[in-house]
């Protein structure tokens, strides 16, 4: 199915017809870009990975630039048409951003992935045991805590290791999913009009470590990636950056989760030592939660809002549509 709309869609049911007039892009709904294997009770079995699909609707140009959004929620909850909501502040939809992005000309894909409550069961093709790290997952787990908390799940025990082992599993099929994303879409290039060599990962939280992890971790070809609120976890990094690796564009709350704030300074430490070229801006007067069109502030004095800077950057990274 696909519909023309100028808002966003929360599901396919909800079109007014406010929707449908002056359209701004086309949305393809629930296109399955993959397979990946969940416990149940009778077994291991596949369940479909699917995605929303946002493209310009100006006109049918083809090798337009592309960005895939992944979304947040601890690897626990979420998906890409979910809007968080603490403290009276709601945050945007990775649904949300795909918008924005595709009315100015961008090809967005909002991915699903699988996530810890379904009991993902990775791979591990792309990567090898010496590539993983359990660092980060000790400063995740007080967050992903509250998050178990609120669904009515047993908390997470760092030191029991079917617990750390159970966490890593979700963080590294989320990364999985998101390479059979980037690869269904760059061998379906000319379906989605796209140019497979201008490719941005963009992502919040558990939706940013991912696109950071796949970037510049797993290596896919990517011309770069942004990060909400996000950081590594799972596997090394240190050892795998370069000057070569795809340009960062961070966004941190000003009062965002300790853990990110942590992390921060050493993740900038490193990014100066390996030569990753790199932006880091803050979101102030917001937690973990922010809205896209809130200002930023970066190093060099500007203000700015988060999707502006975004397209900025994208602008800089592959090219204005």
């Amino acid at each position: 199915m696909v519909l023309l709309v100028t808002g966003f869609l929360v599901s396919p049911k909800s079109l007014s017809a406010s929707d449908l007039q002056q359209p701004a892009y086309i949305l393809t709904p629930d296109v399955v870009y993959g397979q990946g294997d969940v416990k149940t009770e009778d077994g291991i079995k596949q369940r479909a990975l699917w995605m929303d699909v946002y493209q310009p609707a100006a006109s049918a140009a083809k090798d337009r630039p592309a960005v895939i959004m992944t979304f947040g929620g601890s690897f626990h909850r979420g998906g890409p048409r979910y809007r968080f909501q603490l403290d009276g502040v709601r945050d945007d939809s990775m649904g949300d951003y795909c918008r924005r992005l595709a009315e100015q000309g961008y090809v967005c894909f909002a991915i699903d992935y699988r996530l810890a409550p379904e009991n993902p069961v990775p791979a591990r093709q792309s990567y090898e045991d010496e590539d993983l790290d359990l660092t980060a997952i000790g400063f995740m787990l007080p967050h992903v805590n509250k998050v178990r908390w609120q669904m009515e799940l047993a908390p997470f025990d760092l030191n029991n290791e079917r617990d750390v082992d159970a966490m890593l599993d979700a963080v590294l099929a989320a990364a999985e999913d998101l390479q059979q994303a980037i690869r269904h879409v760059r061998a379906h290039a000319d379906r989605y009009g796209i140019d497979p060599e201008r490719l941005v990962l963009g992502g919040f939280s558990a939706g940013a470590i991912t696109s950071m992890n796949v970037a510049h971790v797993l290596k896919e070809p990517v011309a770069g990636v942004f990060s909400l609120s996000g950081g590594y976890a799972g596997f090394q990094i240190a050892d795998r950056l370069t000057p070569d690796s795809a340009p960062v564009l961070l966004f941190v709350g000003e009062n965002d989760l300790p853990g990110i704030q942590q992390f921060l300074p050493a993740l900038l430490y490193i990014y100066d030592k390996r030569g990753v070229p790199h932006e880091l801006a803050w979101v102030p007067g917001f937690g973990h939660f922010y809205p896209a069109a809130v200002p930023s502030l970066s190093a060099d004095g500007r203000k700015q809002s988060v999707d502006g800077r975004i397209v900025e950057f994208l602008q800089w990274v592959i090219g204005t549509p």
